[in-house]
């Protein structure tokens, strides 16, 4: 894109007649939307001329927010804010139609967000307390509502967790788990004032970054939550505080309202928090918003865009040298090409503000040379790199260390093991992570840690050369104690896995395996897995000192390693993605619908799968449609030819098929019959019809068989309780319990499919329709005789007489609360009372002789 930079910025956009104030940017980097109460834009940021497409708005209202949808599937979705109302809007052909409008909250709504990996779902929050989350598949109420007590000002999804969401309510935090209800499952007390933004670390899923009126931005791990991890300290009261898309980076923004001057945007590293890493010096008047944009495919820069109360729209280009200043390490060959292309004055910025040799300089002229079994061979500042000779008993290493340009700066240096070192690959294994993760720690502190690192590693060295002395592999004298196992006793007892592969219902597939190697015991090589525990005995039977367990048999221990097989490859767990070869399909499952009659569900489920391109899935839902047609115009449809046995025909089909989300929704689709009435004995039989049944299932809807539909007797119903609901087995079409139970089945391993998606709404739809009422008690009931009327009662206040039907036998008051009484003779009351009477005695209180405890306890051990 040919276009004219002042430094490191270009103005994309100078819209004074706009008055926008939400600005946002879509999901693949392209398109800007501007937001005001005249007009809503969209500018095209891949066209070099400036063309902005204007749609007016007419309302009286500002908008308060705006959000693109930031998955892929959907990217052609906004979302903007006005007063209490949210329009989701649709930008497709170069048009802006309106989708939905969401209507729930009762104030001002302060901010919105789109879930990060569910397409359809938005939540919303207000200064009426609520956190609303929307879902578009069913937008005229909200899905889930959060009641907060105090107003939110933020809401945003965990860009990791996909069931967690963080809002703010002045100076508080509180932490949403959508599946755990409505009550928050953390409280975080995080600034004394007023929060205005968070932000969610895209690389840690526990970190979230609050910035505040208190001119402070806190980083708090949600794991410990009691205090900041660290707290990042500026001149001004913090609007919005959002991390980079790159390195430890984050971007602040002083509070637009204040207009003390303050114009520029702040790039720090969260590692050195001590001063900006650099300040975006451009805009006329405060930011109102900024966004990151997409990186394009081949470039190692990043763009950053903002949108200022001036009303201009500017571009960022964010350079290698930048990047390199909050940790991250571009590709080094592009970054050339990048730097040959730079403006004079962008050079002369980069050399000015890039990092000095200065302080790694002095890092080594402090070093410690003098370290017992240790010789720095090589220290040069403008390299920045260090090489040290180690040689501790039978190991001789050379190490060399290489030193980013910010470290120590949250960035550790790099060790690298050289070739004239005499290490083998464990041992050089294990060196290396022992230096990097005290690297790390020393840097996360930004601290150096170069003569740390070398006194750890000469300990390290010694400690694994002890180690290696000790090591008894070829030790002739080495016994063990004898097998524990039975022999004979363990011959029927099978030996653990050491392969298998599991599927998932959703399209996953684990594999796991023996490390790809032989082992060799008593003199033969042992490559096929024993097939009882008895078989350890065998295999070790020509040596007395042999002995071998379950886990030395999986993992190797090193008195078993032999020359040749010194590093033997690791057992790999596989995880493969296997939904191409499934018939059950999650577009399918997010668009499928089961509410309203059965004819318009049949032609949209088709639609559906003819976009899906299931040709085959069309028809039947089609065939489907013809069948629902011919209950409407039959009144007795079920001797028609398109009727039960054709439906039954269908499900049978896509069962044997293994398609069990064809089967559920078909089971789910044609367990809705017409409500027809006809008398029989006097009484009338009920159908349960998609057109008359409530969606909700009040009454529940009536068994499916294959020969028939099953016909409910009803006697006069004071309420819709599944209790005066009575299955007739007389009737002249009875249920074939076998089909029933498929069908049940069916639809109970589709919501388990759609559970493990996360198609929680879904599943509920699918589980409406189950038709089986719940099994009654099986288990043991006790039941008190009342000592007025002499009826028999479950409950402490007698059905019959309305008395209470049980007095303590110690305080002879009547008892309301938790009570005992004994098996044998019958006398009991208050727990509490009978604990303090039965820790001093053993005979009942009532003077009856028995002895409560003792003649209780023998009826249950009988």
């Amino acid at each position: 894109m040919a276009v004219t930079w002042n430094n490191e910025y270009y103005i994309a956009l100078e819209g004074r007649d706009l008055q926008a104030n939400a600005m946002a940017v879509d999901n693949s980097g392209t398109y800007v939307l501007l937001a005001g109460r005249r007009y809503i834009a969209i500018r095209n940021l891949d066209e070099e001329l400036e063309v902005v497409q204007k749609f007016p708005r007419q309302s009286k209202y500002d908008v308060g927010a705006a959000e693109w949808n930031p998955t892929n599937h959907k990217r052609e979705l906004c979302v903007i804010s006005s007063n209490q109302r949210l329009e989701v809007l649709t930008w497709r052909s170069q048009e802006l139609i309106q989708a939905h409008s969401l209507r729930a909250h009762t104030r001002v709504i302060t901010d919105l967000n789109w879930h990060r990996s569910d397409p359809n779902i938005l939540a919303s929050c207000s200064v009426d307390t609520f956190i609303h989350i929307w879902d578009l598949r069913d937008a005229r109420r909200p899905s889930l509502s959060l009641s907060a007590i105090a107003e939110a000002s933020q809401v945003r999804w965990n860009k990791i967790s996909s069931h967690l969401l963080a809002t703010a309510h002045d100076g508080d935090i509180k932490i949403w788990d959508q599946r755990k209800g409505t009550a928050p499952v953390q409280y975080v007390a995080a600034h004394l004032s007023k929060i205005h933004g968070l932000d969610w670390n895209p690389n840690v899923e526990t970190q979230l970054a609050t910035s505040s009126q208190d001119n402070t931005v806190k980083f708090f791990d949600m794991t410990n939550p009691r205090r900041a991890e660290y707290v990042l300290t500026t001149n001004a009261p913090v609007w919005r505080a959002r991390f980079t898309p790159f390195g430890n980076g984050l971007v602040t923004v002083v509070v637009p309202q204040l207009r003390r001057g303050e114009n520029s945007l702040l790039l720090w590293n969260t590692a050195n928090r001590s001063t900006p890493m650099h300040t975006f010096v451009g805009h006329r008047d405060v930011v109102l918003e900024f966004e990151w944009r997409k990186q394009s495919p081949g470039s190692t820069d990043f763009q950053l865009i903002t949108w200022s109360k001036d009303q201009t729209l500017l571009v960022w280009k964010i350079e290698p040298f930048l990047q390199k200043l909050c940790g991250h390490e571009p590709d080094e060959t592009k970054e050339d090409v990048v730097i040959n292309s730079e403006s004079p004055e962008a050079i002369k910025l980069k050399k000015k503000t890039s990092p000095k040799i200065q302080p790694l300089q002095q890092e080594f002229s402090l070093l410690n040379v003098h370290i017992p079994n240790l010789e720095v061979t090589a220290m040069d500042p403008v390299t920045r790199t260090c090489t040290v000779y180690a040689n501790v008993n039978s190991f001789s290493v050379n190490l060399q260390v290489s030193f980013p340009n910010a470290y120590p700066h949250g960035v550790p240096p790099v060790f690298q093991i050289l070739k004239e070192s005499t290490l083998n690959d464990s041992v050089g294994a294990q060196l290396l992570q022992t230096l990097n993760h005290l690297a790390q720690q020393r840097v996360s502190k930004n601290r150096t840690c170069l003569e740390s690192c070398l006194r750890q590693m000469v300990t390290t060295l010694e400690q694994l050369s002890a180690d290696s002395e000790n090591d008894r592999i070829f030790d002739p004298s080495y016994t063990e104690p004898s097998n524990v196992f039975g022999g004979y006793n363990d011959a029927y007892i099978p030996f653990p896995r050491t392969s298998g592969a599991k599927f998932c219902s959703v399209g996953i597939l684990v594999c796991f395996g023996r490390a790809p190697h032989t082992r060799r015991f008593s003199g033969k090589l042992e490559t096929t897995t024993p097939r009882a525990l008895s078989a350890l005995e065998t295999i070790f039977s020509k040596r007395s000192s042999d002995h071998v367990t379950v886990s030395s048999y999986y993992y190797q221990k090193p008195r078993f390693r032999i020359k040749h097989a010194k590093n033997p490859s690791k057992a790999i767990v596989h995880v493969y993605d296997v939904s191409g070869l499934l018939l059950t399909n999650r577009q399918l499952a997010e668009e499928y619908i089961l509410d309203g009659d059965t004819a318009t569900i049949c032609k949209h489920n088709a639609a559906t799968a003819a976009v899906a391109g299931r040709w085959d899935l069309v028809q039947a839902w089609t065939l489907a449609e013809l069948i629902a047609s011919s209950i409407d115009k039959d009144e007795h449809w079920f001797n028609h030819p398109f009727g039960s046995q054709l439906s039954e025909a269908l499900i049978a089909h896509y069962a044997s098929r293994s398609d069990i989300q064809m089967a559920a929704m078909l089971s789910c689709i044609f367990g809705k019959n017409q409500i027809k009435y006809s008398r029989q004995s006097s009484k009338k039989t009920l159908f349960i019809s998609a057109n008359d049944a409530s969606s909700y299932h009040t009454i529940p809807p009536t068994e499916i068989s294959t020969e028939g539909w099953v016909l409910a007797s009803l006697k006069p119903m004071r309420s819709t309780s599944l209790d005066n609901l009575r299955l007739n087995g007389h009737e002249k079409f009875p249920c074939r319990k076998k089909e029933f139970h498929l069908y049940e089945y069916f639809k109970l391993s589709y919501a388990e499919v759609l559970h493990r998606w996360g198609l929680l709404y879904n599943r509920a739809e699918v589980l409406k329709f189950r038709c089986r009422p719940p099994e009654s008690h099986k288990g043991v009931e006790f039941s008190t005789e009342c000592k007025n009327c002499a009826k028999s009662t479950k409950h402490c206040t007698c059905s019959t007489c309305k008395k209470f039907s049980l007095n303590c036998i110690i305080c002879h008051l009547s008892v309301r609360g938790s009570a005992n009484c004994c098996m044998v003779c019958g006398h009991g009351g208050h727990t509490k009372h009978l604990k303090q009477w039965f820790e001093k005695r053993d005979v009942c209180p009532s003077g009856c002789g028995c002895r409560c405890l003792t003649e209780t306890a023998s009826l249950f051990t009988l």
